[in-house]
């Protein structure tokens, strides 16, 4: 992420994931990539990252020398520093809130840690949390504290990606980025794919998009940034495949989302309004899908042979639509950046 926000510094900190995983493995036999029990997920986050990352995350907190510490829900790390160095902690949403009983366990194993330095866990002073209540679980309370923030489809105004190779056709112009042409094909419904920026399987991306030669429709597939140009789903007419491009530029007239449940995705592309097909592939995602599909907003499928019926009705039905518009609404109307920041600011005072 440091391109992204420079020129804000960046300091690093912390084990990779992948020695975190590892490490868990060595200690309990479990696989933390796909194992989100609470004891397995208690000892990734509250226990192995503290382990592995705990001084040098101290040592780089000295440096910058905080006045607050906003930590992601479950990074203990920064839980950790400002415990050390006595400074007030914010706690920041990414997917659905944690169910109690991880939370928890995640807690007490991070409290471990922290009495050996005969230290608590310090209490959050707020939560800032991205998803709308209607996304939350059935059983969800606001914690006390929580500040809504309202999420947004990223949009950089640095010049996009050019499309991936297999996508260009020669003589167009592709300045545009996510506004490829379809012609003699403008009439047609449009449909993004995309698996987000952390999985990378070309083979199921080819697969959804041969599904989806069925309907009548445009296809749009956004390849992971990482992928190699032989590795993308075929090229043919009414399909076209693009690397990196902002999310606000790919929903540009698109009428459904084909994608795997990423939080990141979900709450883009139902902010804007845009119905989705999701095939859940690992961690947060069977939840998220679960609860898109509750609120009327996506259908949710086993295999991506099933993608092009499922976005058949999609179009058909404008239940979906209505529903999608609805997380929308209800998402416009959370708070905006600025204003978090003030509330925020405001606890320190």
């Amino acid at each position: 992420m440091a391109e992204v926000v420079a020129p804000v510094p960046v300091l690093h900190a912390g084990p990779t994931v992948e020695a975190v995983l590892t490490e868990v493995t060595r200690r309990t036999g479990a696989d933390a990539g796909q194992d989100m029990s609470p004891a397995t997920a208690a000892e990734f986050f509250g226990g192995v990252r503290v382990d592995l990352g705990a001084e040098e995350a101290v040592a780089q907190a000295r440096t910058f020398a905080p006045d607050l510490i906003i930590v992601e829900t479950a990074d203990y790390l920064g839980r950790f520093a400002a415990a050390v160095l006595d400074v007030p902690v914010v706690t920041h949403g990414v997917g659905i809130a944690l169910e109690e009983q991880l939370a928890h366990a995640m807690d007490a194993a991070a409290a471990t840690r922290l009495s050996a330095l005969e230290l608590t866990l310090p209490e959050p002073r707020a939560s800032v949390d991205p998803w709308p209540a209607c996304l939350q679980r059935d059983t969800w309370q606001p914690p006390v504290g929580r500040i809504a923030i309202r999420s947004e489809a990223y949009e950089s105004e640095a010049p996009e990606s050019e499309p991936h190779a297999s996508g260009a056709h020669e003589g167009e112009d592709e300045s545009e980025g996510a506004k490829l042409a379809f012609p003699g094909r403008e009439n047609l419904p449009r449909v993004l794919v995309t698996l987000g920026t952390f999985l990378d399987e070309p083979e199921l991306l080819a697969a959804i998009v041969d599904s989806l030669a069925g309907p009548e429709v445009n296809v749009v597939v956004a390849v992971n940034p990482s992928a190699q140009a032989n590795t993308a789903p075929t090229d043919r007419a009414g399909v076209r495949v693009v690397g990196f491009v902002p999310m606000r530029r790919l929903l540009e007239g698109v009428d459904v989302v084909v994608a795997s449940g990423g939080a990141g995705t979900v709450l883009a592309v139902l902010g804007s309004g845009i119905p989705m097909v999701l095939l859940p592939k690992g961690l947060d995602k069977p939840l998220n899908a679960e609860r898109a599909s509750a609120v009327g907003a996506a259908i949710v499928v086993d295999s991506p042979d099933q993608t092009g019926k499922a976005v058949t009705k999609v179009l058909s039905d404008e239940s979906f639509a209505h529903g999608a518009s609805m997380v929308a609404q209800e998402v416009a109307e959370m708070n905006s950046v600025e204003t978090v920041l003030t509330l925020l600011l405001d606890h320190l005072s």
